[in-house]
């Protein structure tokens, strides 16, 4: 069943690495985020080739709509973010590394939850 998907993900993420491999925190293997959002997509059947946008001067947000069921699939990439919520409260760089302040992740996803609510048809 495709399923609308909204990521947030930071370059700088040491725990969960942006180009894919082994953190500090997990076993295994993570994969890249850009490979993990695709295969996302593909599940949700979107079709057409995704849009990439910058909305602010260190964010970018892939997009790929045209999916089944309106199950559009949506990565927000903050470019030198850490593992950290965008707009949260900042916490120790030296831990998580940066959060950025230009878009408001909890917003962000409030308005795809109203844009996209699972059972609609």
């Amino acid at each position: 069943m495709p399923v609308p998907t909204v990521a947030f993900h930071g370059t700088a993420d040491r725990a969960a690495p942006y180009q894919g491999g082994s953190s500090p925190i997990a076993p295994g293997q993570f994969p890249s985020i850009r490979d993990w959002t695709a295969r996302v997509a593909r599940r949700n059947q979107c079709k057409g080739d995704p849009i990439n946008t910058r909305i602010s001067p260190s964010v970018r947000r892939l997009a790929y709509t045209n999916c089944a069921e309106n199950a559009n699939v949506i990565l927000y990439t903050v470019e030198g973010g850490g593992h950290t919520w965008p707009g949260g409260k900042p916490l120790p760089e030296w831990i998580v590394g940066r959060t950025t302040r230009e878009i408001n992740a909890s917003s962000v996803l409030w308005e795809f939850f109203v844009e996209h609510p699972l059972g609609a048809k």
